[in-house]
């Protein structure tokens, strides 16, 4: 799963170390899912699902490690818009890297901007059977793809381990409710909204099979509205190029 970390410093320092070793003896006892944090996770996917049309934004946090074992960290922002069942954009920019990912309900189209190749697939008539095709046949991973699936594929809350709510905290002035889980090479936060819909406002997600743990960090907002389906379809610029992608599954069958 695709998720979203502050240390915090003087004065509120002492708060902070309280408030985090209540978390930490609570997950030393924790050998299941807590059913009051399973319980809010599903309410968040019902929230998901019941947006037909939207947009969302995140500042996006990642880390790289290097062979040395010191890590960099990246920021950069993502857009998401997408209309269900059978349409959506993706903008990631970062400044090392910028993409754009198009899909119409016929076909998907990975775009790099700046060095102008594209490469297009034919694609399944859903969003959730896309994110699945193309992670399997080309191992393209969509920004956040658990987020169309939460609440449908029941096989992502069977991973989870351990879950337990850490407490009521505040992202960027919204009152949200703070939940910890953890699954196999992974441990994940989400702060999901308290007042109106549930949605997640930040993710955070830890590779644990890695020793240095890097991390994915996303702050989120939310708009319950996205353009038409037309602006799904990718239309190439005139100095851009195609190029094809090699179907993984296929590859794998010839050997």
């Amino acid at each position: 799963m695709c998720l979203f970390r502050r240390i915090l410093a003087g004065s509120v320092a002492l708060p902070l170390a309280i408030g985090l070793g209540a978390a930490q003896a609570q997950q030393s006892t924790a050998t299941k899912p807590d059913s009051d944090a399973l319980a809010a996770l599903n309410k968040m996917g019902e929230a998901l699902r019941a947006m037909d049309a939207f947009t969302l934004t995140a500042e996006v946090t990642t880390e790289e490690v290097l062979d040395s074992g010191q890590k960099l960290q990246y920021g950069g922002d993502l857009k998401i818009e997408a209309q269900r069942p059978s349409g959506f954009k993706i903008h990631m920019d970062f400044d090392h890297k910028e993409r754009e990912i198009y899909y119409d309900g016929k076909s998907i189209t990975l775009f790099a901007p700046k060095v102008g190749y594209y490469a297009s697939v034919p694609a399944p008539a859903t969003i959730g059977a896309t994110i699945q095709t193309i992670q399997d046949k080309y191992g393209v991973e969509v920004p956040l793809a658990d987020l169309f699936q939460l609440g449908v594929d029941p096989s992502l809350t069977a991973r989870i381990q351990s879950g337990f709510d850490v407490g009521p905290e505040k992202v960027g002035g919204v009152a949200c409710e703070h939940y910890a889980f953890r699954q196999a090479a992974a441990d994940w936060q989400v702060w999901i909204r308290s007042d109106g819909p549930a949605l997640p406002c930040k993710m955070v997600i830890t590779t644990t099979q890695d020793q240095a743990q890097p991390q994915y960090t996303a702050v989120m907002t939310w708009d319950a509205k996205a353009p038409a389906q037309a602006a799904y379809t990718f239309n190439p610029p005139a100095t851009a190029h195609r190029i094809t992608v090699a179907d993984l599954s296929a590859a794998g069958q010839t050997k």
